[in-house]
Formats: structure tokens, sequence, C-alpha cells
């Protein structure tokens, strides 16, 4: 599946020379050594991968190679059998999902991350609940950042079209101001219309200064937002480098010849 996409291009992000490097005080999240996997299903093999602060690192590779896997030892949602997680240079192997998302780690997961039976403004609302932002800065960011859930804030959130329900859900992580973002298939099941004007926002996001770690199955628009770009197959980070750099081989080798689809998810 090809997509083509008739809009601008995403917000360039900052430019960078190249990675991180290991241990250095510009890394907002680093991966060591990373095995992980499912009871006796072994998935991820000595993964290395540094997130500078104010950068975006897209993770690409085809289906089943270890992409999501990899996001949910990120985001401590499973625990990795040997190596160690960290973030701001601090260890957080043992860290639990909830602690990390209050360190600013936050996931917005493939899917719809809303509560569909409560409106816009109601959804927004239930951010709050978790402390430290109230609604009125809640709907501030909200709005400002995506004007489409301002005009419909008392609509219910499972009639909204599947990029305004993706946009609400972003905006629960944004809400937060984190510190890293996790974004896993953002693109998945919709338009490539929708898709690009998703991944305008998370141009913006990486000019401003965000730490994103991604994974997405259209590369092109991938490679588009990212400063550093990681291909892993088979559990293991295979190739890095700027993404000019390993396009060619993101798309001829990996993602099926330059289709820049990956499929519709990661079975890992």
């Amino acid at each position: 599946m090809t997509m083509r996409v008739a809009r601008k291009r995403p917000a360039a992000a900052p430019a960078t020379a190249g990675p991180v490097e290991r241990g250095h005080p510009g890394a907002a999240l680093e991966l060591r050594g990373i095995d992980a996997g499912y009871g006796p299903v072994s998935v991820l093999h000595g993964v290395d991968l540094v997130v500078p602060t104010a950068g975006v690192v897209a993770l690409l590779g085809p289906n089943g190679a270890g992409k999501s896997t990899t996001l949910k030892v990120a985001g401590g949602r499973l625990r990795a059998s040997a190596g160690s997680v960290l973030v701001a240079g601090d260890d957080v192997t043992r860290t639990s999902a909830a602690k990390l998302a209050r360190r600013g780690v936050c996931t917005i997961p493939e899917g719809r991350g809303v509560f569909p039976n409560l409106t816009v403004s109601e959804n927004l609302r239930m951010w709050t609940y978790r402390g430290g932002v109230g609604r009125a800065d809640i709907e501030e960011i909200t709005y400002g950042r995506f004007p489409k859930l301002g005009q419909r804030r008392r609509q219910v959130a499972g009639t909204l079209s599947g990029g305004e329900q993706q946009m609400l859900a972003m905006s629960r992580a944004l809400s937060t101001s984190p510190s890293v973002l996790l974004l896993d298939e953002i693109s998945m099941g919709l338009a490539p219309l929708i898709v690009a004007e998703l991944y305008e926002i998370v141009g913006q996001l990486a000019a401003e200064g965000q730490a994103i770690l991604l994974v997405e199955q259209f590369a092109r628009t991938a490679l588009e937002v990212a400063t550093w770009a990681a291909v892993m197959t088979h559990g293991r980070i295979v190739l890095e480098g700027r993404p000019d750099e390993v396009s060619d081989a993101v798309l001829d080798v990996y993602l099926g010849g330059g289709s820049g689809s990956g499929g519709s998810g990661d079975g890992a």
C-alpha cells in the first residue's frame, strides 16, 4: 500500500548531526542491551537505542520486527528480561508504567485511547484527575493544538472521526507537558490526508523541542519528521542513521521495495 498525500510537508524537526551518545546528559531516553519477550517467546535481543532531548527517532521495520514491543519496554508496560531503561540518565528499568507517566514518559498507543461515551469536554475533564493540571489549562492546550476538537467539545467522542479521536487521545499526553512521547502507529486505520494532518502536529512538537520515539507503518511520513532513524528486524537494531542515509534501505529492503508501508501493524 502506498500513501500519497496532497498536503504540505510536516514542520521540519530540528537538525541534528547524529544520535546522542550513551550516557550523555542530552539523552531523554535510553535503552541499553534490552532483551524482552512474552513468556517463553523471546522478541528483543540486545536492543540499544537513544532518544535525545529535542529529537525525533523513527523506529522502522517490517511487521513482527519488535517495534511495538520496544515501545512497551520503554513505557514500562513490559518488563525487560535483561538490559536497562534510563530516563534523563536515571535507571527506571523496574519502574511501572504509571510511575513513568508521572515522570513524563507518555505513550500514545495504536488505536483510540478515549472514553467513547463521554463528550470531548468530558474526556478532557477526565485528564485532570491525574492531578497537576486544571481543566482550563487542558482545554487551552487541546483546543489550541487541535482546533477541530474545540468545534466539537459537546460531541460524544465515539461519534468523532477516527482522526479526531486520535487527536483527542494525543491531547491526553500533551496536557501533562511530557518529557518523552512514545507514538505507536498513530496513523492506524486513518485516511492519508488525516495522517498528514496528525504528522503536521508531530512536526510542530519536534520543532518545539519535544523528545519523540515513534513507530510508524508509513515510512516516508515518519522519515519526514525524524531527526534519526533506526531499522529493526527480528528484534534487533540492524541499521541507524539520518533519515536520508537509511531511507533507501528502509523502503527497498525492509518495507517492501519503496512502498512506504510496513503493513497494518507490528505483530510484536
